[in-house]
């Protein structure tokens, strides 16, 4: 995987494992990004960068899973439980869309009383 792809893959892991980390208004702000830019993945993960680093919060979570897929050195491969995903534009605005589901799903437990 290239470094343009680790990024964006990575940023797909966290909407999926950490939705809770964004708002609406991130979410509304990501998709609008995303979709105009060109589906191609060097633009993709620089626009996702650029966003990162006006988002401290969300960037620090990117961080620690950049941290795990950095290759000890001699490893051929980084030692990380990351999945690969699809990493085109549709995808991304997809995980997006659906860490709003699974927002929901954190934010307001069932009551069970």
């Amino acid at each position: 995987m290239s470094d343009h792809e680790i990024t964006v893959n990575i940023f797909v892991h966290l909407l999926t494992t950490q939705p809770s980390l964004l708002s609406k208004e991130d979410r509304d702000e990501l998709i609008k990004l995303i979709d105009k830019q060109p589906d191609e993945i060097q633009s993709l993960s620089n626009a996702i960068s650029d966003w990162l680093s006006e988002h401290p919060k969300v960037d620090e979570a990117f961080a620690e899973f950049e941290e795990l897929t950095e290759r000890a050195p001699g490893e051929k491969r980084a030692n990380t439980n990351i999945p690969k995903y699809e990493l085109d534009k549709k995808n991304i605005i997809n995980a997006i869309q659906q860490s709003s589901s699974s927002a929901k799903n954190v934010e307001k437990p069932s009551r069970n009383n």
